[in-house]
């Protein structure tokens, strides 16, 4: 097995935090993305590229390589900016969000992968909440599909890891400790996480062996900043290791 991530969803949101940070730290990095020409105009020749389109499993199939550590997914559904639309009818949503995530572990499993997938979900899935009603509003189903992807991938037989986002936004990383807990925890803005953060968190969860096969959630703490020990310990620390 190569020390390599493959990342799908790459090109926005938080993919892209998880590519830049592959890069910076000099990791070898190969970014699945429907449009290589934007990826190209990100990454350049810093990271490899390859096409794969998660409603196509052909494309997938030909992209993933099995020699990979981890598979880190984060594609969702985008209001125009990733051209799937945000407001597109609940079966349109679903083929991206949830059978986005199957074609994927299958051309994966076709091909023979044993890393690890990472899966980015949110927090409050369990939990009845104004915000993921609305949330749940905007994008048609968005429960159901996040709920039904997660089962899954459980189910699937691949080693994985789900990762349950607090409301991300894009305020800089290392201002605030982080928290890690097994349980849910509802849609409200006090769970707070910003994107380069949680980028950090899904890279430590590809190897650390306390969160194989499990599913928790992550949002700010305190002011302050963790090393890369003391984030790992609370990977531990959550699941009781």
């Amino acid at each position: 097995m190569s020390d390599t991530i493959g990342v799908i969803g790459a090109t926005r949101g938080t993919g892209l935090e998880v590519m830049r940070q592959l890069i910076a730290s000099g990791r070898p990095a190969v970014a699945v993305a429907r449009n290589l020409e934007k990826a190209r105009g990100l990454f350049g020749d810093k990271a490899t590229l390859v096409y794969g389109d998660v409603t196509r499993p052909e494309t997938l199939a030909e992209a993933i390589d099995p020699a990979w550590a981890g598979l880190v997914f984060t594609v969702d559904i985008s209001g125009g900016i990733g051209g799937r639309g945000m407001f597109a009818g609940r079966e349109a949503i679903r083929a991206v969000m949830y059978g986005g995530l199957v074609n994927t572990v299958e051309a994966a499993k076709k091909r023979g992968f044993t890393g690890r997938v990472v899966l980015l979900s949110t927090i409050g899935l369990s939990i009845d909440s104004t915000s993921m009603k609305i949330l749940n509003w905007i994008k048609s189903g968005l429960r159901d599909h996040s709920l039904d992807k997660g089962e899954y991938l459980k189910r699937s037989g691949v080693e994985w890891t789900i990762v349950r986002a607090g409301i991300l936004n894009k305020k800089a990383s290392g201002e605030h400790t982080l928290l890690v807990t097994g349980e849910d925890q509802p849609l409200q803005m006090r769970y707070q996480i910003g994107r380069a953060d949680l980028a950090r968190l899904m890279l430590a969860s590809v190897t650390h062996p306390a969160v194989r096969n499990r599913e928790f959630s992550a949002f700010w703490g305190e002011a302050g900043h963790d090393s890369d020990e003391q984030l790992a310990a609370k990977l531990a620390t959550a699941f009781g290791a």
